[in-house]
């Protein structure tokens, strides 16, 4: 495919020619001349522009040529092949290595945190238990190592004692019922309770003393230890609606 080509001479002119490449090598189809002038040079590239559209008519889109200048024809002739060696550059402030001060997974608590308030779980008005609901969904784990978990999401943490206290006043408050209330609402909603699973399983303590919660008992793990029995009613998709021990 042909096309227009400038050329800087030696003694300064703008050589215009019509080309082609072939085979990796530049063939000369037709030189127009050399012009001096940016006037000779837009009469020049006129001439070799028709020569190679070859009287094919292009369209008009009213969009103003640039014109062309000798000065945007690179010029060699006082260029050296080692380029003048740049002066020393002002020193640059020493800027020491970034490095992580901490990282943690807060999207995953925020989304988490949404789907509580969603279900209306909110209803409670606690934090902390809240942040607590949270830990174990992400990883099941005690009371204690709850503030491990919460720091790698990114919550505010609190103190064991303060988490321990908070725990015992849900369960003194009554704030079950509320929570299995939104549970059912939930699960209305979502497809109706034509069909609801109920279970029933026993959970052993390594302890010796009994309490008002955990009785001695012969679990299914045949220990000889103080258990409760936990019951757990769901729907037909396995979404809870009610827990009792």
């Amino acid at each position: 495919m042909a096309y227009v080509r400038k050329v800087r001479t030696a003694s300064g002119a703008v050589a215009v020619q019509v080309v082609r490449k072939d085979a990796g090598k530049v063939v000369i189809l037709a030189h127009l001349g050399s012009a001096h002038t940016d006037a000779e040079l837009g009469i020049l590239l006129d001439h070799a522009k028709a020569i190679v559209i070859g009287g094919q008519v292009a369209l008009d889109f009213e969009v103003a040529a640039r014109a062309q200048s000798m000065a945007d024809v690179a010029d060699f002739r006082e260029q050296s092949l080692i380029p003048d060696q740049p002066g020393p550059a002002p020193a640059r402030p020493v800027v020491p290595p970034g490095r992580t001060v901490g990282t943690c997974s807060r999207l995953l608590y925020d989304v988490l945190g949404h789907v509580y308030d969603w279900l209306g779980f909110d209803a409670v008005g606690d934090a902390v238990f809240r942040d607590l609901v949270i830990a174990r969904i992400v990883e099941p784990t005690s009371k204690l190592d709850a503030s491990r978990v919460l720091a790698d999401l990114g919550a505010e943490l609190v103190s064991y004692k303060t988490i321990d206290r908070h725990v015992r006043k849900i369960h003194a408050s009554g704030h079950r019922d509320v929570i299995a209330e939104n549970c059912f609402a939930y699960a209305t909603d979502c497809g109706g309770l034509s069909l609801i699973l109920y279970d029933v399983t026993t959970l052993y303590f390594e302890a010796e003393s009994e309490d008002s919660l955990r009785k001695v008992g012969y679990s299914k793990e045949r220990r000889v230890d103080p258990q409760i029995v936990v019951g757990l009613l769901v729907d037909r998709a396995g979404f809870p609606l009610e827990i009792g021990c």
